[in-house]
């Protein structure tokens, strides 16, 4: 460690009538969600892009999530994926656990934080409540039954495996594994009303987060 100061729920919505006025997407509402901060400069992190790449392919129950950092830029390579809003969530969660700021530095359930975890810790942390991502008038829309207050992360991400060949650095002559790698994080507040005009340019996760504690207490994904 590198440190720096359900059971799947898969619904397929329908129209029942062609003037329904709303009909849900396919989409998943995951039991469990990690999230990994992470760098390609990081000598520390590959076990943990491994472990979750691995989630990603064998649990369709849990979501998993790859930041970019650029902590570690100094040390020789430029990490591509990286971006100052993913170092805002991770001061985020800092401030939210006190957790430090580490790389790799795995949140579960925005409850938990670790270098590394197991399956039987994960599982552990599930996600409590649900909402859906649905179609109004051809507008994507979140919609839930959560109580108003809470602070909702828009995720837009790359689904599946990205390899990257590090060619200087800690990682030199490397190729590293990241799965669903974050490109774009957005939040809004929820009022307890639908939310539409949605327009997301790849996979997209909405993630509702307990306004006082952090938590994860809703979770939905959409892929294209």
């Amino acid at each position: 460690m590198r440190s720096i100061a359900t059971n799947t729920l898969v619904a397929a919505f329908a129209c029942l009538l062609a003037a329904a006025p709303a009909c849900a997407e396919v989409l998943s509402q995951p039991t469990t969600v990690i999230e990994l901060f992470t760098s390609q400069g990081c000598s520390s992190c590959p076990p943990a892009n491994e472990y979750v790449t691995d989630l990603d392919a064998s649990r369709e129950d849990v979501l998993s999530l790859s930041y970019g950092v650029s902590y570690w830029d100094y040390l020789g390579w430029e990490d591509t994926f990286a971006h100052p809003k993913f170092m805002v969530r991770q001061r985020l969660y800092d401030k939210a656990l006190n957790s430090g700021i580490y790389t790799p530095m795995l949140v579960v359930g925005g409850v938990i934080h670790a270098p590394k975890m197991t399956d039987r810790r994960i599982d552990g942390v599930l996600v409590p409540q649900k909402l859906s991502l649905v179609r109004r008038s051809g507008d994507l829309c979140i919609q839930s039954e959560l109580p108003a207050g809470a602070t909702l992360a828009l995720v837009n991400y790359k689904p599946g495996i990205d390899k990257v060949d590090v060619e200087s650095g800690e990682n030199r002559d490397r190729t590293l594994t990241f799965a669903n790698v974050v490109t774009d994080v957005t939040y809004h507040d929820w009022s307890g009303e639908m939310i539409c005009g949605l327009d997301p340019k790849s996979a997209l996760a909405v993630l509702a987060h307990d306004a006082d504690t952090g938590a994860i207490i809703a979770a939905a994904r959409l892929e294209p």
